[in-house]
């Protein structure tokens, strides 16, 4: 339990409801000031708390305090947590952090991740702002940090101002993927190791496969198949689970295609017009 009052049971309460929880440490402390074991001891207790209480899921990530981003903190950190809020080092992945206040443009990388840290003096023109940005852009990940809420931690914004914020974001949805850090960094890391081989014969086969830890990477991806222009509709089959979905037109010269999610590393997605 904390100073406030919020117990284990009620965190896996949150977490049942779709919430991440992830490290933070132990003190809160700089990281980068702390010898060795101490530094190990933070990283690795904080984890063996979140795995006692919430399970092996909520391992996945965490944060150094401070914006720590020492490349000697992080070469200990990769070894406790796959993902870190601080800093993904990913050679496909552009990073733009919250000291950083450039806006996210041209780039020769597959991802930007454009963090932005909204406190008691950031405008909600601002705030909205950034989200605008992210809709109008292709792969950009809008990564927030809010610290705090009605007055409980550092430079908390009110509840009011979040209602208004979460819903200006939901007015977007059309446009944006709204997920956690972690669901973001899996599919992320399973796109860029993904392969895919495809078969036509009448019907059309696709095979999806990734080279990650299967336990910890497991997220549908979203594909894009292009199918023969005489089809009006397709029913696309990965083991039990079916859907029959419209076909979209291509802009150019190319055939009419179908986008759908499937399951990297299960059963083979039969597709066939109907």
């Amino acid at each position: 339990m904390d100073a406030h009052g919020t117990t284990w049971a009620q965190i896996r309460k949150y977490a049942a409801q779709g919430h991440e929880f992830a490290s933070h440490m132990i003190t809160h402390p700089r990281l980068a000031i702390l010898d060795e074991p101490n530094m190990l001891y933070e990283l690795t207790k904080s984890k063996e708390e979140i795995l006692k209480h919430l399970g092996a899921q909520y391992t996945f990530s965490g944060e150094g305090p401070f914006g720590t981003e020492s490349e000697r903190v992080m070469s200990y950190a990769y070894k406790v947590y796959p993902a870190l809020r601080n800093r993904m080092p990913e050679p496909w992945l552009k990073e733009i952090s919250r000291g950083n206040n450039s806006n996210p443009g041209n780039t020769d990388k597959e991802y930007i991740q454009f963090q932005r840290g909204a406190t008691t003096k950031t405008p909600m023109p601002m705030m909205k702002a950034w989200v605008d940005t992210t809709a109008n852009k292709n792969n950009t990940w809008l990564v927030l940090t809010i610290h705090g809420v009605d007055g409980i931690g550092w430079e908390a914004l009110s509840h009011q101002q979040l209602n208004e914020y979460f819903n200006y974001i939901k007015t977007r949805e059309n446009k944006l993927w709204v997920a956690t850090f972690g669901d973001v960094t899996r599919y992320m890391r399973e796109r860029q190791n993904a392969n895919v081989k495809t078969i036509s014969n009448g019907s059309i086969t696709v095979t999806l496969s990734q080279t990650l830890n299967k336990a910890m990477y497991n997220l549908p991806l979203t594909l894009k198949t292009h199918v023969p222009a005489n089809w009006k509709l397709v029913k696309v089959t990965q083991g039990a689970s079916r859907q029959t979905l419209k076909i979209m037109a291509a802009t150019d010269k190319a055939s009419p295609y179908i986008i759908y999610r499937a399951k990297p590393n299960n059963l083979p997605i039969k597709l066939k017009g109907i």
